[in-house]
């Protein structure tokens, strides 16, 4: 390895310790003439040996650095989910321009010193602590009002002083390909636009090496799910040691989004009963009371497989600690079973406080009277409901929580919505528990 490239590499670690893994499994490949560094998606640094030997290490560490987010943030890809793998020539230029933006801005925030000719939000007079997809759109709307604002000018007599095409607080007219890292030169192998790495836009350069092999090691999707994991970990760690506001916005929400991912309760909701349903339905049965498709002319009755459509009951806690907003979440619910688990016979619900005050066959929520108001004791109510014939598959139970449950677990797999996040930990291990407003 380049020994320069070494050095520059171990202060871009010290400089940023929770991004010392993403540094270090950078694979270096020397490209002599690329006149920049850059990476591409699977994490080969490539590198212009004479680009190192005329910038010191503080430039060359905040270049690695660059790098290593773009990698870490996973720039390739969200560029090819906002704009396709073909995207327009002038939309590309706009992403990379965001995306060095929102880069060297995170780098600014942790006292690294961007070099004058890379973008920062600054130089483009716009707001910091953005994405890059919000730096991205903001650009594409300034772009989109230019012509207005260049007719208006037109209109008046006016013209650009320059004589030639306006462009950005950098300098740059939006759309303009140019390698913003702040290091890299409008030289090397191939057009401007081939500086900078397919980590940055997806799109795979003319001088990259392809996807991994023998002969050009980089690294697999699942192995940058490790390397990605681990830094996101290491951050997390970092600020809890360090305190809030010692690591970069834009890095600590991206981190906390990778290692505690919101979900969506209504889908969340809906995996867990069709698991449940799915495990205790079994088989089936068989009838005599319609013909078997495979039945021979002549010869003995054969029964008929039937599988019968398992039932899923819902229980609502309408004791006074349920607030109109809690039962607003329970009518969700019961939409949800009916639009999911259709059954002709309707869903089962049965709702009250500490004991059934209310069960019956509903086909649409507003048919179901949430009544109750007295005290709480969910466990009588998911007995029943367990007791009942048929007997259900699943049993939803609604409820902020604050009741006692079961002492011994019930033959139906039971699912406990909760509206309340805090009641959590008193749920028994055997029940499984999702949280309807986990914002609370």
């Amino acid at each position: 390895m380049n020994q320069k490239l070494a050095e520059a590499r171990i202060l871009a670690a010290r400089k940023m310790p929770y991004m010392t893994h993403q540094v270090m499994t950078l694979i270096p490949v020397e490209r002599h003439g690329l006149g920049t560094m850059a990476v591409d998606e699977y994490c080969r640094l490539y590198f212009d040996p004479a680009f190192l030997e005329g910038r010191d290490l503080k430039h060359l560490a905040f270049v690695v650095l660059h790098e290593a987010i773009h990698v870490w943030s996973r720039h390739g890809k969200r560029c090819v989910r906002l704009l396709g793998e073909k995207p327009a020539h002038d939309r590309l230029g706009i992403w990379r321009q965001a995306v060095d933006a929102a880069v060297n801005d995170v780098l600014e925030q942790s006292s690294l010193r961007c070099p004058d000719e890379g973008v920062t939000p600054a130089k483009l007079g716009l707001p910091r602590n953005k994405t890059a997809e919000e730096y991205f759109h903001l650009l594409i709307e300034r772009a989109e009002k230019q012509p207005e604002q260049d007719q208006r000018g037109s209109d008046k007599g006016h013209t650009d002083s320059t004589g030639g095409e306006k462009g950005d607080a950098a300098g740059n007219t939006p759309g303009e390909d140019v390698d913003q890292q702040g290091g890299g030169d409008a030289e090397g192998p191939g057009k401007p636009s081939d500086i900078g790495g397919s980590s940055t836009d997806g799109q795979e350069r003319p001088w990259e090496d392809g996807p991994p092999s023998q002969a050009h090691p980089g690294l697999a999707e699942h192995d940058q799910n490790l390397v990605e994991a681990s830094v996101a970990k290491a951050i997390e760690q970092y600020q809890e040691q360090r305190g809030r506001g010692s690591v970069p916005g834009g890095l600590a929400r991206a981190a906390a989004e990778l290692l505690h991912p919101k979900v969506d309760p209504a889908r969340e909701l809906l995996a867990k009963v069709k698991y449940a349903v799915g495990c205790t339905s079994g088989f089936g049965d068989f009838t005599y009371r319609k013909p078997n498709r495979r039945q021979p002319q002549g010869g003995a009755l054969l029964p008929a497989h039937v599988k019968p459509i398992p039932r899923v009951t819902v229980v609502v806690d309408t004791s006074g600690s349920m607030e109109q907003s809690d039962l607003a979440l329970a009518l969700g619910v019961i939409g949800n079973a009916l639009r999911s688990l259709p059954d002709p016979r309707g869903l089962r619900v049965l709702a009250g406080d500490t004991a059934v005050a209310c069960a019956k066959n509903v086909f649409r929520p507003e048919q179901i009277e949430l009544s109750g108001g007295g005290g709480t004791d969910m466990a009588a109510l998911i007995v029943a409901a367990a007791e009942e014939r048929p007997a259900p598959k699943a049993i939803l139970v609604v409820t902020d929580g604050f009741t006692g449950w079961p002492p011994k677990p019930v033959a139906p797999r039971v699912v406990a919505c909760l509206t309340q996040a805090g009641t959590a930990s008193a749920v028994p291990k055997w029940i499984d528990t999702l949280v309807l407003n986990p914002e609370d």
